[in-house]
């Protein structure tokens, strides 16, 4: 596992290919799209996405060129063959890929690419986070091909936490892995308006959010349980909470709330474009994931200058490394609930290690490409 000091000068003309999924707009999505604001500054960049969604939205926006190549419509071998066709036009230094079904299609193809004459382009993978389960069927087959791919087909894994970059030491040799944690915007932040309607009406109650996909991972209802207890045990608060996100579980999840008689107490938003806005309109974000790697959310969080009550486990743990008393070793109702009264008896207000900036990641980020390509093409 590396960390990387000062950068060498890097070439001007180096070219990086991107290839990203693009189907959510969740926290992988979040940071390749901050990575690559700040990279189209510093080096020649290409991106592929696999859907139409809310990242292509924001790249165009951003004057990021982007290619479609729309897996609602193509084969996965279909797929290859089109990127075959994207890497032989651009023929990048670098391709840099996020998730399983990108580091394996991407690999096949720069492999398939360049085999007449024989030269690999140098490749290398972020990896957001830990899996949320357990792989079975052809799933295991999956997570197989896309190890393999990151041992032999691509030359560096990047791990956004230390915590994570541990654990990929049971997939991946140490060597391969290099720790660049994620990076947010803080000019964007400085300009943000604060969303309107999460205090309406309630201007004088304390506000209380969980942003992220209602999955079981994210353990929305240990946050909807932590509500109800805080409400009906200690009435002399004023509490509003509030739940930005969407997935599998929102039905659950609101019979939950209403079954625990939180009433208009909880306010379910749904999937919110504007969810930063909404952070910041909030004095509380709660995040009691079961695990996480270096969330967007939390960056943020602390960016604004809002506590962030969270579950001590994965890169949460270094993110409030300066705020251990926001972090819950507990993982219980109880836990949760005892810090957020700590935190209502002595507000307090946050800032963001300047390692987690968009620019410092874009740097090391850059750096990495340049000593990966040098070493290659020695």
């Amino acid at each position: 596992m590396q960390k990387h000091a000062t950068p060498p000068i890097l070439t001007p003309h180096i070219k990086v290919l991107h290839i990203i999924s693009g189907d959510l707009w969740a926290g992988a999505e979040v940071q390749a799209f901050t990575l690559l604001c700040a990279l189209k500054h510093h080096c020649d960049l290409h991106v592929v996405l696999m859907n139409n969604g809310e990242l292509a939205n924001k790249l165009k926006h951003a004057n990021i060129s982007i290619e479609i190549i729309d897996e609602q419509h193509i084969s996965g071998i279909g797929i290859i063959g089109r990127l075959i066709k994207v890497i032989k036009a651009v023929n990048p230094d670098v391709i840099h890929t996020h998730r399983q079904k990108e580091n394996i299609l991407a690999s096949i193809a720069n492999l398939a690419a360049n085999l007449f004459p024989w030269r690999r382009i140098t490749s290398l993978r972020t990896t957001h986070g830990a899996p949320e389960h357990k792989p079975q069927g052809l799933k295991r087959l999956i997570v197989w091909l896309d190890d393999l791919t990151g041992k032999y087909a691509q030359d560096a894994v990047i791990a956004v936490s230390k915590d994570l970059a541990h654990k990929l030491t049971d997939r991946f040799p140490p060597k391969h892995i290099h720790i660049i944690e994620n990076g947010i915007d803080n000019r964007s932040l400085a300009a943000l308006t604060p969303a309107s309607d999460i205090r309406t009406q309630a201007e004088e109650h304390i506000h209380i959010g969980i942003v992220g996909r209602l999955e079981p991972v994210k353990r929305v209802d240990l946050f909807i349980q932590t509500a109800s207890q805080l409400l009906h045990s200690h009435p002399k608060y004023k509490l509003k909470f509030h739940v930005i996100g969407d997935g599998k579980l929102k039905n659950e999840l609101t019979i939950q709330a209403q079954q625990l008689g939180l009433g208009e107490a909880m306010i379910f938003h749904g999937h919110r474009t504007d969810s930063t806005a909404a952070i910041a309109a909030l004095d509380i974000i709660v995040m009691c994931s079961d695990h996480e790697g270096t969330p967007m959310t939390a960056l943020e969080t602390l960016a604004l200058g809002k506590p962030l009550v969270a579950h001590s486990v994965g890169g949460l743990r270094e993110v409030l490394a300066d705020y251990p008393q926001l972090l819950v070793t507990e993982h219980s109702v109880n836990g949760y609930s005892e810090t957020l009264l700590q935190l209502f008896e002595h507000p307090i207000k946050t800032q963001l290690n300047t390692t987690y900036t968009s620019e410092e990641n874009a740097r090391r980020t850059l750096q990495l490409y340049f000593e990966l390509n040098h070493r290659n093409v020695e």
